[in-house]
């Protein structure tokens, strides 16, 4: 273990023994979890991926990390994209201008 990772781990435990001894308090902070995404069907999945992305399937299959079978099964409805996939289609319906970031054009 690298002498920094040490130190942080060291800092972080004096500091949870203090806290449980009441001499500090820690910081905390309240968030709202977002809820489960709703499922998707076959034909939002083919819609976004077409006429908001303007992605092919195998493009779309790389840029999720997913194999073109996936994204074929899905948009035929023989599968659903569950977990995480789910939510980063949540993500990509709401802020399309995320695929900039993951697709740029390659300069002639």
């Amino acid at each position: 273990m690298s002498r920094n990772a040490f130190g942080h781990l060291k800092n972080g435990l004096e500091r949870a023994i203090s806290h449980a001894r009441g001499e500090i308090r820690l910081d905390t902070q309240t968030v709202q979890l977002p809820d489960k995404p709703a499922p998707m069907s076959a034909q939002k999945i083919s819609a976004l991926r077409i006429h908001r992305l303007g992605l092919s399937q195998r493009v779309f299959a790389k840029v999720l990390n997913a194999a073109p079978q996936t994204v074929q099964a899905w948009e035929q409805g023989r599968s659903k994209p569950s977990g995480c996939a789910l939510r980063f289609l949540e993500l990509l319906e709401k802020h399309p201008e995320i695929i900039d970031e993951l697709v740029r054009p390659i300069s002639a």
